[in-house]
């Protein structure tokens, strides 16, 4: 009877503390649980995170590659962008590079697939919306869905750095002399040739920071030649109406005293055109010149004097070519124009306030 007890008392220890020991599992269990789905429950707050992160990517990072840029990379080469990043370099966060902002929302990059792996960096399939605006002016650029009701947002206010650029029209080339002829009364012969001078680590040593400097190895340079019609002076041995040929546009690179041809340059936009034209081809007026750094990447011209030649030839319908003379471009190499920090001979890079706006659902 007394061992009936025993067992009894024992049993129902046993079971108090198997209840226990279940109950605290399950209570642990419950709040882990409940941890674990704190990310589903509140979905704002994930999206908020995404915006969050996917915009200082954007304003904080230069994206990759760096060297030479990705926003200079083709069409056919974007495969081989791994992130986009607006900034002008991490130095400078939150200072954006035009050319890479261009790049961000051009037609070639496809929504979303284009922009997952690269600007918002997950699995899971978000869809977004982001853009740039401009403030005091009508520029701005978007790219993605319409917004829904609901969405992860994140606003930043930036600076864009404009590109420098020069224009060398016939009003600049004659306060320099530059269709004069070596002897006085005469005229040049058919043959002409015009050269620019673009000196990286002089433009580096005299910049005045990053946000502000002429920096060819991470930035477009631009060069208009125009009016060249108006520049043509004919002798009286060129009776007929002057045809302009450019026939040539080799760059030189400069190291110590050794100058050498690296390239041939064959992209000129002519007369307004929105097609490069490889020369030899005739010019009525305009020329434009578009380098970016992968040009001088390829050309291992970070850091040295870089000079474009153009060359010329004027023709006459009616004189054979030795006999058409008329006073036209030509400096040469030993007097080049130089793209330089003088407003006079180039436009500087200027800063303007912008907004960055990333939602994320």
């Amino acid at each position: 009877m007394n061992n009936l007890i025993d067992e009894s008392g024992n049993l129902s220890i046993d079971f108090l503390i198997g209840f226990t020991i279940f109950m605290l599992a399950f209570i642990w269990v419950a709040a882990m649980v409940s941890g674990i789905m704190i990310g589903l429950q509140s979905s704002h707050i994930d999206y908020d995170a995404v915006a969050y992160r996917t915009g200082v990517i954007l304003v904080e990072d230069p994206g990759w590659p760096a060297s030479p840029p990705w926003e200079f990379y083709t069409d056919g080469q974007k495969y081989e962008i791994s992130r986009f990043g607006l900034a002008i370099i991490k130095n400078t966060p939150g200072i954006l590079s035009q050319d890479k902002v261009n790049r961000f929302f051009c037609s070639s990059f496809i929504y979303p697939d284009d922009y997952q792996t690269r600007a918002i960096f997950g699995d899971y399939p978000y869809h977004f919306n982001i853009s740039v605006t401009e403030m005091g002016s009508s520029y701005n650029q978007s790219k993605g869905d319409s917004l829904p009701d609901g969405y992860g947002y994140i606003r930043r206010l930036v600076k864009i750095k404009g590109v420098s650029n020069a224009s060398i029209g016939s009003s600049y080339i004659r306060a320099h002399k530059f269709n004069n002829t070596a002897l006085p009364g005469d005229f040049n012969v058919s043959h002409h040739e015009f050269s620019i001078l673009i000196n990286s680590t002089k433009l580096q040593e005299e910049g005045e920071n990053t946000a502000y400097s002429i920096d060819p190895a991470r930035e477009q340079i631009i060069i208009n030649i125009t009016d060249l019609n108006s520049t043509v002076f004919r002798s009286p041995l060129t009776p007929g109406p002057v045809i302009v040929n450019l026939t040539s546009i080799n760059v030189y690179k400069q190291e110590g005293g050794t100058l050498s041809m690296v390239r041939t340059f064959d992209t000129p936009y002519i007369d307004g055109s929105s097609t490069a034209t490889k020369p030899p081809v005739n010019v009525k007026n305009n020329i434009s010149l578009i380098l970016n750094p992968r040009v001088f990447d390829i050309m291992q011209a970070g850091y040295s004097k870089v000079y474009i030649n153009l060359t010329f030839d004027m023709q006459d319908n009616a004189l054979p070519p030795n006999l058409v003379k008329s006073s036209f471009l030509n400096n040469t190499l030993s007097q080049p124009f130089d793209y330089n920090y003088n407003p006079a001979n180039v436009t500087q890079p200027q800063l303007r306030d912008a907004v960055v706006e990333v939602a994320v659902w």
